[in-house]
């Protein structure tokens, strides 16, 4: 029995010996079929799993091109290498160029050549189906994402619906009153605040409270996008641009026409991309890759950045323009520690969501556990809350009470410690440990990331999703930080 992952070829000539001599030359490492007629060889391509042809250019009622024409209307993926005698090769040279044909080699052929010419034709025909596979995985890949973004987008709307947002603080209620008044009109609006703020949450308020309420949202992280794949993901390709292009597709932009764009993290989009996005907010219009023309698109856009952009202008990190035409209504979303008043409600319903996730009997919280997560300065801010009280649901006993020691120990030695003033009024000792930014922020990394494997039960690839961040990322911190 052959071997099924041996290539298949099928060599045609009208000539017997010509027939024999290519046999010869290919069967030690090939399966190979033969045909004294285009149209014998036709009728094999049709039943056969066939990877490779080689023709005879001259043969008597059908000619090698012609074979080679109709074999690329029902299976364009096999190889296709015509033999022949003329010394004109414009017409080959014309097939060539239309992807009739792969390569042609001229008669008498030397056997040593021809065995190249076919081991680089399989070769770039394994390249070519691998990518259409990874193209076609990606693509349902993307369906599957998308049917869960649209159930996740539902739990959004149920917890968080635009009433609803969790707070009880001025601040909160400020920003929303903000929120309302700049979502009538299609202004860009640009939201700053420190991560895990929601600067999301306030983006779909937006959208939700908009004329484009009933239209798609799309999020998108702006620095979790490869610099290499950025102009396809935001403005799509059509087929054909690239190498794996086997068929149109949109880019954010496009998906979110008629509704609104999240630019999340706005400000780590890499240079060549600012250009074009630039671009597509002033004109409305975006050029997809490969595209002969561009293609408009009504988005309204709402962007956010924990980074201060001026900054980055200065720096020539950031391009002036875009920074202006983002910034024509901007939102600052405070960091927990100035709005202490929404501390107690987020972790009430924190705890009643993680008690619906977990499929568990409720558990309370003590005062004293409160107060403390109250007095705490979440430098991660809502998310790292979210995080510490999943983790405090996860690891308390169902039914029971959360108690102050059950709390993490860092968040206990950070509280147990406050910064002293200093007796003349200044801003205390410069060697105060409470005080030391780079520690507290890693150890504020280290009791997440040790939260998030606890959650993922130690899958790494999982608590680095969760986390939003690469898998690389995260074993580079855990070998930082000395988590095992």
């Amino acid at each position: 029995m052959s071997d099924p992952r041996q290539p298949v070829l099928l060599v045609v000539d009208d000539e017997p010996a010509n027939l024999q001599k290519l046999k010869r030359t290919f069967f030690a490492e090939y399966r190979v079929l033969e045909a004294a007629s285009g149209e014998e060889a036709f009728a094999i391509v049709e039943r056969e799993d066939v990877d490779l042809v080689i023709t005879d250019q001259k043969m008597p009622r059908m000619s090698g091109i012609e074979l080679l024409r109709r074999i690329l209307k029902i299976k364009p993926d096999v190889m296709r290498i015509v033999l022949t005698g003329y010394t004109e090769v414009e017409d080959l040279i014309h097939a060539i160029n239309d992807g009739h044909v792969y390569r042609y080699i001229t008669k008498p052929w030397d056997p040593v050549e021809l065995r190249i010419v076919v081991r680089q034709a399989l070769e770039k025909q394994t390249l070519e189906r691998e990518n259409r596979r990874l193209t076609e995985a990606l693509r349902q890949a993307n369906e599957r994402l998308s049917r869960e973004n649209q159930a996740l987008q539902g739990d959004v709307r149920r917890f968080l619906d635009a009433e609803n947002i969790i707070f009880r603080s001025r601040a909160m209620a400020d920003i929303l009153d903000s929120a309302r008044r700049v979502a009538g009109v299609d202004t860009t609006v640009l939201l700053t605040g420190e991560t895990g703020t929601g600067k999301e949450l306030v983006a779909r308020f937006i959208h939700r409270h908009s004329r484009r309420a009933g239209e798609v949202f799309v999020a998108v992280n702006c620095g979790a996008i490869p610099r290499e794949l950025a102009e396809s993901e935001f403005f799509g390709y059509r087929k054909g641009a690239f190498s794996g292009a086997v068929g149109h597709k949109k880019g954010y932009f496009q998906v979110a026409d008629g509704g609104t764009l999240f630019l999340d993290e706005v400000g780590e989009a890499p240079a060549e991309l600012q250009v074009k996005l630039l671009r597509a907010l002033q004109q409305g219009e975006i050029w997809p890759v490969g595209a002969e023309k561009p293609a408009r698109v009504d988005v309204r856009v709402v962007a956010s950045t924990n980074r201060d952009l001026q900054a980055e202008v200065r720096a020539g990190a950031f391009r002036e323009d875009l920074f202006f035409r983002l910034n024509v209504f901007t939102v600052r979303i405070p960091p927990l520690a100035e709005r202490r008043d929404d501390i107690r409600p987020l972790v009430e319903f924190f705890l009643e969501r993680a008690h619906a996730k977990m499929n568990r009997r409720p558990v309370g919280i003590s005062e004293a556990a409160l107060r403390l997560l109250e007095a705490y300065r979440w430098p991660g801010n809502v998310r790292q809350l979210e995080n510490e009280v999943e983790r405090l649901v996860l690891l308390s006993t169902e039914g029971g009470t959360i108690e102050l020691d059950a709390v993490a120990a860092y968040i206990r030695d950070d509280v147990g410690r406050p910064p002293a003033a200093a007796p003349d009024g200044s801003c205390g000792d410069a060697a105060d440990p409470s005080m030391d930014l780079r520690r507290q922020t890693d150890a504020f990394e280290r009791g997440l990331i040790i939260t998030a494997l606890d959650a993922c039960s130690g899958n790494r690839t999982h608590a680095a999703a969760r986390l939003h961040i690469t898998r690389q990322s995260l074993l580079e911190k855990m070998k930082r930080f000395g988590i095992r």
